[in-house]
């Protein structure tokens, strides 16, 4: 059975880079599977073939390389190579993981269970600060085991080739500055094909935290850019007119979410979910702008 599982390797995570490709060592040598990885990287980062080459001295690995930076470009490469080889699943991983041993087999069973196209599960977060720990947890999914999901994140996502064969839907390069464009690719797969996506709470994958993200102005940040890239994919799957009707209802919504917040709840952790909520609704009224960053925000 052949499974494709691709990575793009950026240069901000260079650091996590042993400890992952350690953990996708395991991934490989399972007998039942016949796995390959593609690891895409730009060509200004050449230097990571020489690590890859160094940890795998096998052949079964492969290296796209990319003139343009960004996350949606390195996803469109691997959607070119998946589409030729057609393996049966597929899966994507972000640089900044670990890949539990157990991985691949959970998420292999899991599809076939329960009869789904699409499987993802939790990132776990390995911060040094239990404050920030609490914080990825209210701006992350929290899912249960088995409950349908709309979109898959692809920093944990294993999926049935098959619904991309008759299709030609790729990562939208427009929201390379401000993120989303998994979220956005998953959907319209979704809503356009009829398929079943579902949360697998037995595979989770374990982020290492840069330092810079232990800091209050990055969780501002990264809500600020959920609200922001949250008005571009309703605007872009329902169309212009409908899905400005949508954002302002999820704006106004928000922001009655916030205040009802903070007038019914005093726990700490509550008014900060309360404060994300408003930069959620900040980032959908700047989105209802023709606002278009030109770096990453």
């Amino acid at each position: 059975m052949k499974i494709i599982l691709g990575a793009s390797l950026s240069k901000k995570n260079y650091k996590f880079l042993f400890k992952f490709l350690d953990s996708l060592k395991n991934l490989i040598f399972l007998r039942e599977f016949n796995v390959d990885l593609i690891f895409v990287i730009e060509e200004k980062n050449f230097f990571f073939k020489h690590v890859i080459l160094k940890k795998f001295n096998n052949k079964k690995f492969k290296i796209l390389l990319i003139k343009k930076g960004g996350i949606p470009f390195s996803r469109n490469e691997f959607l070119k190579y998946i589409r030729i080889k057609k393996p049966k699943f597929s899966g994507f991983f972000d640089d900044d993981c670990l890949i539990p041993r157990n991985w691949l087999k959970n998420m292999h069973t899991f599809i076939n269970y329960n009869r789904c196209h699409l499987a993802s599960g939790p990132q776990l977060h390995k911060t040094k600060n239990k404050f920030y720990d609490n914080l990825f947890k209210l701006i992350e999914p929290q899912k249960k085991h088995k409950e349908n999901i709309e979109w898959a994140a692809t920093n944990n996502v294993f999926f049935k080739t098959n619904i991309l064969l008759n299709n030609g839907y790729i990562f939208d390069e427009k929201l390379k500055n401000v993120g989303g464009s998994d979220q956005l690719f998953f959907k319209k797969l979704k809503k356009n094909f009829g398929l079943v996506f579902k949360w697998n709470v037995n595979s989770p994958v374990y982020e290492n935290i840069q330092a810079e993200r232990e800091n209050l102005r990055w969780f501002i940040n990264r809500n600020l850019r959920y609200g922001y890239s949250g008005s571009y994919i309703d605007k872009s799957i329902y169309g212009n007119y409908l899905g400005t009707v949508i954002n302002i209802f999820k704006f106004l919504f928000l922001v009655f979410s916030s205040f009802i917040i903070i007038f019914f709840f005093i726990d700490r952790k509550f008014l900060f979910k309360s404060f994300f909520y408003l930069c959620r609704a900040s980032g959908r009224f700047v989105g209802l702008t023709n606002y278009k960053p030109k770096k990453y925000i």
